[in-house]
């Protein structure tokens, strides 16, 4: 058994990261590995156990640098995992850790803003796609793989759609379009141009509905109130409580019923690390249209998905996909027409790679093993040489 310090957001946040932190930490322990959480958000000022795991605050800056320092003196670990981009974390501290970065990559080439903090901290790095684990070799960084999972027994399709729309107030017949994305970065999740995509599409299809489950107005992001009223679609958006999304208050299997709400998904973006709402709407039997990049690619291969223009990140030094407006209304007008075609099984079937057990067996066992045997021998290397 070897103890790991987790990096990440709390395993009680709804965001992506937070999610994979409730399965994973449990699936380590049930591994027998004990497992104690370095929160980087979702607490603060105390300490905390959630599901007889330990879970310590957050404090400091560079993504709670600080207080990940003094956790792992605190703890002792065999083993650091961080969950998140590294480029924020301080390679001061990482250099003195036994630590693996779980790392997204959304861009080509490698992120220049990971890239430098990798070099100058010298971690060991677990890609979360085939696409970052491609970039990462090409800049030189071996990488394992580990993609994200879902719990297929949460997210599968439902038994009756209709009631589950009746029950919310929606249109049984009405053609729902969802979008799953935070709204925290003005540019990445493309909130714009998919609302400006429904519009005109919306002109054809006075029927549609767009189903935004995001915050409107979010520290970073769009206004995504003004932007409807400039499209004049406010009337056709459906949008999550505001109250209950920004509190943390929706579960996973809330997250289950929407997705059975909606007859696609939407997820056109500039790039994904992973793309945990592709799957999860996949495994619901719902289809996705995606931007033909990064890891959505691997996610959605026989999906429908939209070109888009090179955009070049100012702070990565990289290259996302601009989705095209255009594109997107082309990728609704062919989701529309092949409505009735959906197979739900088939859907399903082509993620049940990403579930949970698949990936702990497959992927993050003995990728955990190896990392652990890496560490147990620097150790034993800096013992046992001369002073």
């Amino acid at each position: 058994m070897a103890r790991v310090l987790w990096h990440a957001p709390a395993p009680w946040s709804p965001s992506g990261y937070g999610t994979q932190t409730a399965l994973w930490t449990q699936k380590l322990r049930e591994m027998g590995h004990e497992i104690v959480i370095s929160s980087f958000w979702g607490l603060s000022g105390t300490a905390t156990e959630w599901n007889g795991i330990p879970v310590l605050p957050a404090f400091g800056g560079n993504y709670c640098s600080p207080s990940l320092q003094q956790h792992a003196k605190h703890v002792n670990p065999d083993m650091v995992i961080t969950l998140g981009d590294v480029w924020v974390l301080d390679p001061s501290v990482l250099r003195e850790l036994p630590v693996a970065h779980w790392l997204p990559a959304d861009c080509r080439p490698m992120s220049t803003a990971d890239r430098n903090v990798l070099e100058a901290a010298g971690p060991q790095v677990i890609a979360m796609s085939r696409f970052g684990q491609a970039r990462f070799k090409t800049a030189g960084i071996p990488a394992h793989y580990v993609p994200h999972a879902i719990d297929f027994d949460v997210f599968k399709p439902a038994e009756d759609k209709r009631a589950l729309r009746e029950a919310r107030g929606m249109d049984p017949d009405a053609f729902v379009i969802g979008v799953n994305a935070a709204n925290n970065d003005a540019i990445r999740k493309a909130a714009p141009e998919m609302m400006l995509a429904f519009a005109k599409f919306h002109q054809s299809h006075p029927d549609a509905i767009l189903a935004l489950h995001t915050g409107v107005h979010q520290d970073g992001g769009q206004d995504l109130e003004a932007v409807a009223e400039n499209l004049g679609i406010t009337d056709r958006c459906m949008v999550a409580d505001q109250y209950r999304y920004t509190a943390g208050l929706i579960t996973a299997e809330d997250m289950s019923d929407w997705y059975n709400c909606i007859d696609v998904l939407l997820a056109t973006t500039y790039g994904e690390g992973f793309g945990l709402p592709i799957v999860e709407a996949m495994a619901s039997g719902v289809p996705a249209i995606t931007t033909a990049c990064s890891s959505m690619e691997e996610l959605n291969p026989d999906g429908i998905s939209v070109q888009g223009s090179p955009f070049f990140n100012g702070v990565h030094r990289a290259w996302w996909i601009r989705p095209s407006p255009g594109e997107i209304w082309r990728a609704l007008e062919q989701a529309y027409d092949q409505r009735y075609d959906v197979n739900p099984v088939k859907l399903r079937e082509s993620v049940a790679q990403y579930e949970v057990d698949a990936v702990a067996e497959t992927h993050m066992r003995p990728t955990v093993d190896s990392l652990l045997e890496h560490f147990a021998a620097r150790r034993l290397a800096l013992t046992s040489s001369p002073a």
